[in-house]
């Protein structure tokens, strides 16, 4: 699929008639984000400690829309493998204000900057439990292969044993073995899709959309969705590219895509109370265009599935695969079209050359100027 020509047409080549861009005025194009936006694992590789792939979709919107090269030329990447919507504490992980640091540092955003993209939300904590990030979740259910969600039981008796069996045990007996046999109270160590809200959700972009509209205030700022990583319904078992079998049950699969789906909500409902604001931003759904792609789609998945090594997953693990990067910067290319996003600035313009006539007159003007100096 040809990233493209969608959106590098002159309809959606404009800045002010006559205006040319100064290198202070900053880069057409701006991307930032986590894992999502920066491709871990694709090779190659632009910034290896940040996972950050020449072939993310930040990369292939540039490429079509012909933006040269990244940071000499009309464009910047700041995206990060890890990064999160606010900054973390006692030296945490970079965050997309961190980037937008390092984009105001390198003057890539400025006033002639039209667009600004990132996917973010994945790596943050929401309500402080011990499973408590989106990507974290995602990985531990697959990883663990134990039942996993609220509800569920942990302890290490209670995972060998059936629930029906345990849930037969007087209830004044099973309190007193709760540790071992019926574990601890599972909803207070998952995140659940209540906690994920859109409050929260605003709570976390507000900073990162006002920063940016500080130093680019006519960009537009498009918030990237995340896609469908597992199957919406159904108990598939999966092998990854190495053999290695996974699966997950249905309440694992219910319990992961709600949890996805009330963010992709959460987002929704932020973004529309950010656009209130002094310029446009936009939410790019990702999650309808990709259903049907999830990592059990086998050659129609946009996703990896888990790669191990050793008891790690490798980096692309459970992120968008080259073909789903390719997919994603076509829907990011179709919404810009669709909605007037604006991620190329008019190229400077050039200087008509002067009429025949005009030409003539300046002459006999600089003539007559030097003769009278000349007295």
């Amino acid at each position: 699929m040809v990233v493209v020509a969608a959106i590098a047409v002159a309809g959606l080549l404009a800045l002010p008639a006559g205006r040319a861009l100064a290198a202070s005025d900053g880069q057409d194009y701006v991307a930032l984000g986590d894992s999502y936006s920066s491709g871990p694992g694709l090779g190659p590789a632009r910034e290896p400690g940040c996972g950050r792939s020449s072939i993310n979709y930040a990369s292939r919107i540039a490429a079509a829309l012909g933006l040269g090269i990244e940071r000499r030329g009309r464009w910047s990447d700041y995206s990060c493998a890890g990064a999160t919507a606010g900054r973390a504490h006692d030296g945490g992980p970079v965050s997309v204000l961190d980037q937008i640091g390092w984009a105001d540092h390198d003057r890539a955003l400025g006033p002639g900057t039209r667009a600004v993209t990132f996917t973010i939300g994945g790596n943050d904590s929401w309500v402080d439990k011990p499973h408590d990030g989106l990507y974290g979740v995602l990985a531990s259910c697959i990883r663990a292969g134990a039942p996993c969600g609220p509800g569920r039981r942990t302890g290490p008796i209670a995972q060998l044993l059936p629930e029906a069996l345990t849930g037969l045990l007087p209830s004044g007996l099973a309190q007193l073995v709760a540790s071992l046999l019926a574990g601890d109270d599972e909803r207070s160590l998952w995140l659940a899709p209540d906690d994920v809200t859109a409050a929260r959700t605003t709570a976390k972009l507000r900073p990162a959309v006002a920063a940016i509209r500080r130093r680019a205030p006519n960009a537009t700022i498009a918030v990237v969705g995340y896609p469908q990583v597992v199957p919406r319904a159904g108990s598939p078992g999966c092998a990854g590219p190495i053999g290695l079998a996974w699966s997950l049950d249905d309440a694992e699969i219910t319990y992961l895509d709600g949890l996805l789906a009330a963010y992709d909500q959460a987002q929704r409902a932020a973004v529309a109370t950010l656009d209130r604001g002094a310029g446009p931003v936009r939410y790019v759904d990702l999650r309808t265009p990709s259903r049907g792609h999830d990592l059990c789609a086998g050659a129609d998945a946009w996703v990896n599935g888990p790669i191990l090594s050793g008891l790690s997953f490798l980096g692309d693990s459970l992120h968008p695969s080259a073909t789903g990067m390719e997919q994603i910067a076509g829907v990011v290319a179709s919404f810009a079209r669709a909605t007037g996003m604006r991620p190329v600035a008019a190229r400077p313009t050039r200087r008509r050359a002067p009429s025949l006539a005009t030409a003539a007159a300046r002459r006999a003007a600089q003539h007559d100027a030097r003769r009278r100096a000349r007295r």
